[in-house]
């Protein structure tokens, strides 16, 4: 047997049928990942949040229809929005460069009408790509029905992707809260769990997430604040130094493990280090 060989670029689509279940801070580790292993990448969001620049400090290309529309005087078709991720990623082998996208939950039928406009899946097959989507989700009938759906999408639109399961565990492990699903819900919910790949991104300390979430950083230069004796967490946090090491500790730990659940769906990440 042939092994399989790590591929030296890569495009990951963080998508979820459904908001605020966790996509943008996935994204936001998946582009910490990359910068720790001194890959590049491009940022890309189907969205019109500005979360994903405003905690990495990157450059974050837009595909907002409203953007789009500005720059063109006829309609636009779906095809039109994701075109500049869509050039990006076919352009793989040349450039060298990875790509992230972040599908903002409202948008996720646009982005896959767009792919199947295009026939993503036809490139995927005759350029050899590379292809990972992450569909993230959390406990409750609600998140479970939207992944249901949105995992359909995949596998219509994207059969060549490698689909991945995110399982947020934020309001509790959704693998185990899916016994309080309908039964129908729940064998179809479990069964995608039994046919791909899951990962996990585990819950934190609510009050560290609290800080985490109103500092514009990313979570490796939290991390670092150790290193001053935790000076700058105290500063930047406004907190005592009991609750900044705290929290400093919290997100090393969090981060750390969830790099690691990363690095087992998508191995051109390498190994990461937490100082």
């Amino acid at each position: 047997m042939t092994k399989k060989q790590t591929p030296h670029h890569t495009a990951t689509l963080i998508t979820a049928d459904d908001g605020g279940v966790g996509k943008t801070t996935l994204a936001i580790q998946l582009a910490t990942g990359y910068k720790l292993a001194k890959i590049p990448v491009d940022l890309f969001q189907l969205d019109t949040k500005g979360k994903l620049a405003a905690k990495t400090g990157l450059p974050v290309i837009s595909l907002s229809i409203a953007d789009q529309h500005s720059t063109r005087g006829d309609d636009l078709n779906p095809a039109d929005v994701i075109a500049p991720w869509y050039r990006a990623i076919t352009s793989m082998p040349e450039t060298q460069r990875s790509s992230i996208l972040e599908v903002g939950g409202a948008n996720a039928a646009l982005f896959h009408a767009g792919v199947a406009e295009i026939d993503v899946q036809e490139d995927i097959a005759a350029l050899n790509l590379s292809v990972t989507a992450l569909l993230v989700t959390k406990a409750g009938e609600d998140s479970a029905l939207q992944t249901l759906r949105e995992a359909k999408r995949l596998g219509t639109t994207l059969p060549g992707a490698e689909l991945v399961l995110v399982r947020n565990e934020v309001n509790g492990c959704p693998v185990a809260a899916a016994d309080y699903l309908d039964e129908t819900v729940r064998k179809r919910y479990l069964a995608l769990f039994e046919r791909h790949v899951s990962i996990r991104i585990p819950r934190v300390r609510p009050r560290s997430m609290a800080l985490y979430e109103r500092l514009h950083v990313t979570p490796d230069i939290v991390v670092s604040w150790h290193a001053d004796n935790y000076a700058e967490a105290i500063r930047r946090t406004g907190r005592p130094r009991d609750e900044a090491k705290i929290f400093v500790k919290d997100i090393a730990v969090w981060s750390g493990l969830v790099q690691d659940e990363l690095l087992r769906v998508l191995p051109i990440l390498g190994s990461t280090s937490y100082g």
